[in-house]
């Protein structure tokens, strides 16, 4: 009985949310190819990503840090073809022209642009009433361009990651040298890296040995615990700071660990979530439902700055 309520429940929100936004639904965008690869890969797993205009930077600091191949989705916020969107283009190419010759030898970037409201032309303003389902398809379009980056990796082989985290210092080399990624690729593997913020004032840590040390003087954690726990409480810190080889963890409800996964099997992500909130948690649950076995990586991690 109170399966069948609780089901005449969710389709009574479906009922009331479809009322005042409209059906929720994947949005058609208009994409660019900005930048591809000058060569053919030079590492079997790609870095992909996804970041908003203000978060270049960050980007760029990603792809210097990881020195493997990158695919990125970036976002404009303004229709294609655009005086707005020829400004952000702009803006593009002075970050590109300021990173290192390596990295952007193998950086591939698409832009994702703002779709303009039905009825009207690239160049006019666009009315969004709070509220109304315009506002919502103006949000910023996470799990498209997730799948936009997904799609533009040069190889098998992908770490999904957010732009704000910066991964350990010899990460990818270790990852070809240690046989874990022969596991990855011949099975539904989904290989964690654990994930840690540090506090602003904190350099970003590199080395194992030196996260450790700010994990112990309260200058570093494990990413959002504090307000979110349940993201990354199965990958067990304690037991990684600790660990010598790799080793399994069984998935719980909202786990959201970052993976290195084989394209072939992973999911797509669930592109009618926009803006922030749950879109990372359904795809990991998507993953956790096609068999994947959660496999944390010992001595490497990824790190970003305290942010929301």
């Amino acid at each position: 009985v109170l399966s069948k309520l609780e089901s005449e429940w969710a389709r009574a929100i479906a009922r009331a949310d479809g009322g005042v936004l409209g059906p929720l639904r994947p949005l058609t965008y208009a994409s660019t190819r900005w930048a591809m690869p000058a060569a053919p890969p030079t590492a079997p797993v790609t870095l992909v990503t996804q970041c908003s205009l203000d978060r270049l930077p960050r980007l760029r600091m990603a792809a210097e840090a990881w020195s493997g191949p990158v695919s990125a989705a970036v976002y404009v916020p303004a229709p294609k073809g655009s005086v707005q969107a020829a400004a952000a283009e702009e803006m593009l190419r002075d970050e590109l022209d300021a990173l290192g010759p390596r990295a952007a030898a193998q950086l591939t970037i698409v832009l994702l642009y703002m779709p303009a409201p039905e009825g009207q032309h690239a160049g006019a303003p666009a009315p969004r009433l709070p509220g109304s389902a315009a506002e919502y398809d103006a949000l910023y379009p996470i799990n498209a361009l997730r799948n936009l980056a997904l799609d533009g990796a040069p190889t098998d082989l992908v770490l999904l990651l957010d732009v704000d985290f910066v991964p350990s210092a010899g990460l990818l080399r270790d990852l070809m040298h240690s046989g874990a990624l022969g596991a990855v690729a011949s099975s539904i593997t989904a290989l964690v890296l654990p994930a840690f913020e540090v506090t602003p004032s904190t350099p970003l840590p590199r080395s194992q040995a030196a996260l450790a040390s700010l994990v112990h003087a309260g200058l570093a954690s494990a990413f959002h615990v504090a307000h979110f726990p349940r993201g990354h409480a199965p990958t067990n810190v304690a037991r990684w700071l600790a660990a010598a080889t790799p080793y399994h963890v069984p998935y719980e409800e909202y786990y959201e660990p970052y993976i290195v996964a084989s394209r072939s099997w992973l999911p797509r992500y669930d592109e009618r979530f926009r803006g922030y909130g749950m879109n990372k948690v359904s795809h990991l649950y998507a993953v956790a439902a096609a068999g994947a076995t959660f496999v944390v990586q010992p001595a490497h991690f990824v790190v970003a700055h305290e942010h929301a």
